[in-house]
């Protein structure tokens, strides 16, 4: 199985200190939101915090009620069967289209049968459309 579809991932940039990515998870917890995906590095002291959750309109509300600029970014949610091999055929025809990812994340356990990545590429309407004529099937 090989599924994707277009959402939005919310993006921030705070000082990178310790709890930091803590205190961020509460606030959007703190109401039932969910986490879906989430993504966190540090560069130069400062941290990007990059998620999608069950409801983004109001993590948004939750973070922006807190003093936290919030940006958003079109991005392809990948679901594939977790088996050897399901990956590496979306990102090699994605390869034979010359199409470049510039963000890609995502986890699973090893007993699921669901794999779910997020992906990002300069242009996702591209990379659905590659999914969805040639490699999406139930």
């Amino acid at each position: 199985m090989i599924k994707a579809v277009l959402e939005k991932q919310l993006m921030i940039q705070v000082k990178n200190d310790a709890g930091k990515l803590a205190a961020v998870t509460s606030i959007i917890t703190s109401t039932g939101i969910n986490l879906l995906a989430n993504c966190a590095y540090v560069v130069d002291n400062k941290a990007a915090f990059m998620f999608v959750t069950d409801d983004n309109n109001g993590a948004r509300e939750l973070l922006e009620a807190n003093n936290i600029k919030v940006e958003e970014e079109e991005v392809i949610l990948l679901s594939i069967d977790n088996k050897p091999g399901v990956l590496r055929a979306v990102t090699d025809k994605m390869a034979e289209a010359g199409i470049n990812l510039t963000l890609m994340y995502g986890s699973v356990d090893p007993g699921a049968e669901i794999a779910r990545l997020v992906m990002v590429s300069k242009n996702n309407l591209d990379v659905m459309m590659l999914i969805k004529t040639e490699l999406e099937r139930s």
